[in-house]
């Protein structure tokens, strides 16, 4: 486990110990992040043979949304977990299971999709502002106001998950907002430069395959779903190494008094 960088946080060093540790995460938990893959590569191709008509009409786009979302945090959630306690916890999980009966994975999950509601919080607010007619500076004054709360909120509360991942006695939103108090920039920067080079990555892929890569069933597409199933993975698991570090060194609140569990 990665020593705490104690209340001081730097962006860099913080960003090489996250490499660190991801790099050793993923051979220990190597089934689950493949697990992970699948998962997201399952739900993209779910994604992709949803009609468009049924996806663009309201409220049935929206509920379909949700539903998405949800299934997204409940089939993610155990990966998470696992690697939030191999982080802090040197605890290596084994095989994937859905702890259904333990109110910490309930918990973990009602966060997760929390989560998930809020990233996608501004641009379905956005969709419904074109839809109300706004005028475009109205519109984008808002839409950019709904994006500093998402992404505050999430800054803010990004140390929560890994908190109730290891069932720390403080893992409440107001523990975490306590201790994440005037490092919401700092925090912002650290996960910005993390995904910034795979986006990258992401846009280099897209100009090299074509825009064949948008349309569905074709083999530009399948690569393109692939390949956006990889990234994904790569992201989900760096963010969740990247959180749990941020937890080892910020909070104080949560992790007073939190024991390992036995191995699972």
């Amino acid at each position: 486990m990665t020593s705490a960088y104690q209340r001081k946080l730097p962006i860099w060093s913080t960003l090489g110990a996250a490499y660190r540790e991801w790099r050793r995460m993923l051979p220990a938990l190597r089934p689950l992040v493949i697990d992970a893959f699948l998962i997201v590569l399952a739900l993209s191709v779910l994604d992709e043979f949803i009609p468009a008509r049924l996806a663009e009409q309201e409220p049935l786009g929206t509920a379909i949304s949700l539903v998405e979302a949800a299934l997204r945090a409940f089939l993610l959630a155990p990966i998470l977990i696992a690697i939030h306690r191999f982080i802090i916890l040197d605890e290596i999980t084994k095989t994937y299971a859905v702890p259904l009966g333990e109110p910490a994975f309930r918990k973990f999950f009602g966060w997760l999709f929390a989560f998930e509601i809020l990233a996608g919080f501004p641009l379905d607010f956005l969709g419904a502002l074109q839809g109300l007619n706004v005028t475009l500076a109205a519109t984008a004054i808002w839409f950019v106001a709904a994006l500093v709360l998402s992404v505050g909120l999430m800054v803010r509360l990004s140390i929560l998950p890994p908190a109730i991942a290891v069932e720390a006695p403080g893992a409440r939103p107001a523990a975490a907002l306590e201790d994440t108090k005037g490092w919401a920039l700092r925090i912002f920067a650290i996960f910005f430069v993390a995904v910034i080079p795979w986006l990258a990555v992401d846009l280099a892929v897209f100009a090299l395959i074509g825009r064949g890569i948008i349309v569905t069933g074709s083999i530009a597409g399948m690569i393109g779903l692939v390949f956006g199933a990889i990234l994904q993975t790569v992201l989900l698991t760096l963010i969740a190494v990247i959180a749990s570090l941020l937890f080892i060194a910020l909070g104080a609140h949560e992790r007073r008094h939190a024991r390992p569990s036995a191995p699972a």
